[in-house]
């Protein structure tokens, strides 16, 4: 493969009429597969470069379809997270096959793809099972913009779990929890844009993106959105069980929130406008909520507390503290991006 990484001037000839043709290498040809009249698909970039693919690559109009078996007694989890699977690998239609086993199984997968998914459209219900087609959903809500709209969920629920310390609004750290499911929605959605945009480089401009290295970095951008909002429902959580802190306690640890939500949300911008100085601004103020961190502890945790309150304190300021640092490696990853792909010569 060295030969094929050097530079190779071809020249452009005029065969008649408005029509130019160049050659490809014959290595290249050789290694990818192709013989004669096989057909390639010419995609141009955004540099104006053309980017030559062979068409067995590039993702069909035909349907792709998996089935899904049940048996007596399978866990009606383990049926949901392969569900689940088959939607993240790209899968247009699925079927459930769920026969005479459990009669409340195809009302728990309703309502799982219903939490869960986005895209996802019961087509045929019966008693012997469910028919799901999936829409990539790539053209309506672009992977950033979806992106955008799972970040703008997760930094919210941050907001609203450490209201719970107020006792305000009573039911708030259940609502809180319920959002992490629409988070989820959003995760499993952009991994699935990301999976077929692997397997099929036309779709990379489509989603937004510009080449299999962007996939790679939103891929592990979505997964800390993800984790941000786990965090936010931990923090819920625990809040209720520190029902009696003190005034300035509490203003400690929404002082400590809120710069951890700024890290969070300037890391996010900073990836979607590409922009290394916000993205570096962001991983200093994420060093600035570690600092914090002890010095809340300190005016949170009392004597008169109870070993589950100290538990509950210590799980919520770490989540705080997480999140800040969840925003950071997003903050690395946008400098990554930032960062032109070197030329192969």
């Amino acid at each position: 493969m060295a030969e094929s990484r050097r530079q190779d001037f071809r020249r452009v000839q005029k065969t008649g009429g408005d029509s130019f043709v160049v050659s490809l290498p014959k290595s290249w040809v050789t290694d990818v597969g192709l013989r004669a009249k096989d057909p390639v698909a010419v995609l141009v970039q955004p540099d104006s470069s053309l980017l030559i693919v062979p068409r067995r690559d590039i993702r069909t109009s035909s349907k792709s379809e998996a089935t899904l078996e049940t048996a007596q007694g399978l866990d009606r989890d383990f049926l949901l997270r392969h569900f689940i699977s088959y939607y993240l690998a790209g899968y247009d239609i699925i079927r459930v096959a769920i026969g005479k086993s459990d009669p409340g199984l195809r009302g728990f997968i309703r309502e799982g793809i219903r939490r869960k998914l986005v895209g996802v459209e019961i087509i045929e219900e019966s008693s012997g099972g469910i028919l799901t087609q999936c829409l990539s959903g790539y053209i309506d809500l672009p992977l950033k913009k979806a992106l955008e709209r799972m970040a703008i969920i997760a930094g919210g629920m941050l907001t609203d779990a450490v209201s719970v310390l107020q006792g305000e609004n009573t039911g708030m750290s259940g609502e809180v929890v319920e959002r992490d499911d629409e988070v989820d929605r959003f995760y499993h959605f952009l991994l699935r844009q990301l999976n077929i945009a692997v397997r099929d480089r036309s779709v990379i401009q489509e989603i937004g993106l510009a080449s299999t290295r962007d996939c790679l970095g939103y891929r592990l951008v979505v997964k800390n959105v993800e984790r941000v909002a786990d965090h936010a429902a931990s923090i819920a959580t625990e809040a209720e069980n520190l029902g009696n802190l003190s005034e300035q306690a509490v203003k400690k640890i929404h002082e400590m929130t809120a710069l951890s939500k700024k890290v969070f949300d300037s890391s996010i911008a900073s990836l979607l406008r590409l922009d290394g100085k916000m993205a570096e601004e962001a991983i200093a103020k994420s060093k600035e909520v570690l600092q914090m961190e002890g010095k809340v502890s300190g005016e949170v945790l009392a004597p008169k507390m109870s070993g589950a309150q100290v538990a509950s304190a210590k799980l919520m300021l770490e989540s705080i503290r997480r999140t800040a640092e969840y925003g950071s490696d997003i903050a690395e990853i946008a400098i990554d991006l930032t960062v032109a792909e070197p030329q192969v010569v």
